[in-house]
């Protein structure tokens, strides 16, 4: 089984939709899927057709002390989310002091999973460290935008993650010339593909489906699945 996690550079970069997108790509080519929300927010889950205000969940699971896999949807066979669960902000903070305390719990939680699954996928939250680290993923990824912000927080990263830039526009000058500047600076990380701006991703989370179920011709959804047939080579590859 791979493990890969995207993780957004910044907030509203795109991270949940792209990350359900590749799920479905994923299994589309063949790819037994489990993905899992480490977000409180628990958006990964509309994307799916699951109700926003989910109280089960494997964060739930996890401090109530219940089997946390039980938590987990069947969205077809070979395809599965396992969503957060609703947890306020003081439980948040509990859990994430738990995971830093106990770094192998995912490790452990991952090696069970072994058997069902061919793929792993985490959509990683910005802040809570211990659920950004407790997962022992073969690759992560750094979701991008081609904008000033994401182009200063790059610069304050040393060793940044394989860049994944989303949403991108060719009809912006600012955004080509940004491109051209990471693909300079960052040609060792920059992942190879580029996931193109494209309303049919927005509709697709309007309709709480992946982008690849709603509109399978549309641009964003060849992008996504060149993204995941560039996931296969690479989880192939020996380091």
């Amino acid at each position: 089984m791979i493990a890969l996690s995207l993780r957004g550079v910044r907030g509203g970069v795109g991270t949940s939709s792209t990350l359900a997108g590749l799920a479905f790509a994923l299994h589309a080519l063949g790819q037994r899927v489990l993905v899992v929300d480490m977000c409180p927010e628990n958006a990964l889950g509309l994307h799916f057709n699951l109700d926003f205000a989910q109280h089960a969940g494997w964060a739930r699971a996890t401090l109530d002390q219940q089997p946390w896999h039980q938590s987990a949807w069947s969205i077809e066979s070979g395809l599965c989310v396992l969503p957060y669960g609703e947890l306020h902000a003081h439980e948040q903070d509990r859990l994430d002091a738990l995971l830093l305390t106990q770094p192998q719990l995912w490790s452990q939680r991952q090696v069970a999973l072994t058997e069902g699954f061919d793929w792993i996928l985490f959509d990683l939250p910005q802040r809570l460290p211990g659920h950004a680290a407790n997962p022992r993923c073969d690759f992560s990824i750094t979701v991008v935008n081609a904008d000033a912000a994401c182009h200063v927080l790059l610069q304050r990263q040393p060793e940044p993650m394989p860049l994944l830039i989303n949403r991108y526009d060719v009809a912006c000058q600012l955004q080509r010339d940004l491109v051209l500047i990471w693909q300079h600076r960052y040609a060792q990380t920059l992942v190879p593909i580029s996931l193109h701006a494209d309303e049919a991703m927005n509709e697709a989370l309007a309709r709480r489906e992946p982008v690849g179920r709603y509109a399978p011709g549309s641009l964003i959804a060849q992008d996504v699945i060149s993204l995941a047939s560039w996931c296969l080579l690479r989880g192939r590859r020996p380091e």
